[in-house]
């Protein structure tokens, strides 16, 4: 929606195979966990070296297509239990990507540094319609509002003195 919305080419890449060699709660029939976050709880939910694949995938389309940049929205509160949305991550990877292809091509995360409040208050600065973002582990037609992406995204709506717009299981507001 968000593509046809910004009359942006939308590609779609299938990646379900890949549950058959990264395992995690997220890839497999295991409960994802609810609740907010712990150290414990969230490594359950690190499907292995996933951003680096998916990176990697929008980086070859980049330059075939003659992009110059690629945007990683990690942010700061991924950084605890998530390997590859530390900086040290995103430099090295950035590194790589430069020396990858002939065509010079960034990889940018501006994100990286701040909270989900506070990246959902530039989104409203920038008229973001939030009622078209997703966070939620569980994919199914409404968001849960109970696993640990749920639960933190309704927090930083609350942080950022904001209604979440999006229609959860239990209709669940803070």
């Amino acid at each position: 929606m968000t593509c046809a919305k910004l009359n942006i080419d939308h590609k779609i890449v299938e990646l379900k195979n890949l549950k058959n060699i990264m395992y995690s709660s997220l890839t497999t029939d295991d409960k994802i966990p609810e609740g907010h976050y712990t150290d414990e709880t969230m490594k359950k939910t690190v499907v292995p070296n996933r951003n680096m694949v998916m990176i990697s995938i929008a980086v070859s389309y980049a330059i075939t297509i003659g992009a110059t940049s690629v945007f990683y929205a990690a942010h700061s509160g991924d950084h605890t239990i998530y390997p590859d949305c530390r900086p040290e991550f995103i430099d090295a990877l950035n590194k790589a990507i430069q020396i990858c292809d002939w065509h010079r091509i960034e990889l940018r995360a501006p994100y990286s540094k701040l909270d989900k409040s506070n990246i959902i208050m530039i989104g409203k600065q920038l008229d973001v319609d939030y009622s078209l973002t997703w966070t939620c582990y569980n994919g199914r037609d409404k968001a849960c509002g109970k696993c640990g992406s749920c639960v933190e995204r309704l927090e930083a709506f609350k942080k950022a003195g904001m209604k979440d717009p999006i229609q959860y299981e239990d209709d669940i507001c803070l």
